[in-house]
């Protein structure tokens, strides 16, 4: 079963296709989206893996790396 999408700040479930429709997805409002908005600039979240070159590409190109040398 999947489970319903719901706000990351106060967990109201979000309507299906909110993804596509809302501009403030993955929120259910604009009060949720500053309030996110303030927790980062805060330094309440971290990105807590440090992020190399390699690990970058690999976010980038996934399995594929011969896929970024064709576009060059």
């Amino acid at each position: 079963m999947i489970r319903p999408q719901t706000c990351p700040i106060c967990d109201t479930e979000l309507v299906t296709n909110a993804a596509t429709l809302s501009p403030l997805f993955p929120f259910c409002s604009e009060r949720c989206k500053l309030i996110d908005l303030h927790r980062w600039t805060e330094g309440k979240y971290a990105v807590v893996e440090p992020l190399t070159p390699e690990k970058m590409m690999e976010e980038l190109l996934g399995d594929d790396p011969e896929a970024f040398e064709g576009e060059m």
